[in-house]
């Protein structure tokens, strides 16, 4: 990983972020075209995080930019818990106003989808996503295990069914193991 600090917040790059690059560099059309449109998403999603977190007088301590999205590590200046779920809520927020900005203004497509999906992704109740924290500032510990453990089973449910049906997404059997793991590794 490359990293360099700039006044009071380090910035870094992880190899798997090149590896994204090289994909989309090897990708033709219209490929291509839906990873950059993703990789924006992401960029976009995080940037809601980065405005209200500057916003309410916090600022990064560490960003990192890896192969599945960007990693913002809050400084150590203590937020309000209000504040920080306005933070927290951001990033889907900005997600969610571009899906409705793109709805209507051309009844939806890619874009639109890749942002309903991505803001809806990040308020999973998970550990390691935006509603997993959430959920551990309005909830104490044995109700978020409870939820996280109703996810990880419903989302199990579904990725059974579309074993059964034939139709297993890629994406979705990855982000189910990603999401498995994270809540036993984190």
């Amino acid at each position: 990983m490359f990293k360099i600090k700039i006044k009071n917040t380090t910035y870094g790059v992880s190899f798997s972020f090149f590896f994204v690059v090289a994909l989309v560099s090897v990708c033709s059309g219209t490929q291509a075209d839906m990873l950059f449109v993703t990789l924006m998403c992401c960029a976009l999603h995080e940037l809601g995080h980065l405005v209200l977190m500057t916003a309410f007088g916090s600022s990064p301590q560490e960003i990192v930019v890896y192969g599945g999205g960007i990693r913002i590590s809050p400084d150590n200046k203590q937020l309000s818990k209000y504040h920080e779920l306005a933070v927290l809520f951001g990033g889907a927020a900005v997600n969610f106003a571009l899906c409705l900005l793109s709805y209507k203004a051309n009844g939806g497509g890619f874009f639109c989808q890749v942002n309903f999906l991505l803001g809806a992704l990040n308020l999973l109740p998970f550990r390691y996503f935006d509603g997993g924290r959430i959920l551990a500032l309005l909830a104490n510990g044995k109700v978020c295990e409870f939820f996280r453990a109703v996810f990880i089973l419903l989302s199990a449910a579904a990725m059974i069914h579309m074993i059964l049906h034939g139709t297993v997404s890629i994406s979705f059997a990855a982000t189910f193991c990603f999401i498995v793991l994270s809540e036993v590794i984190y």
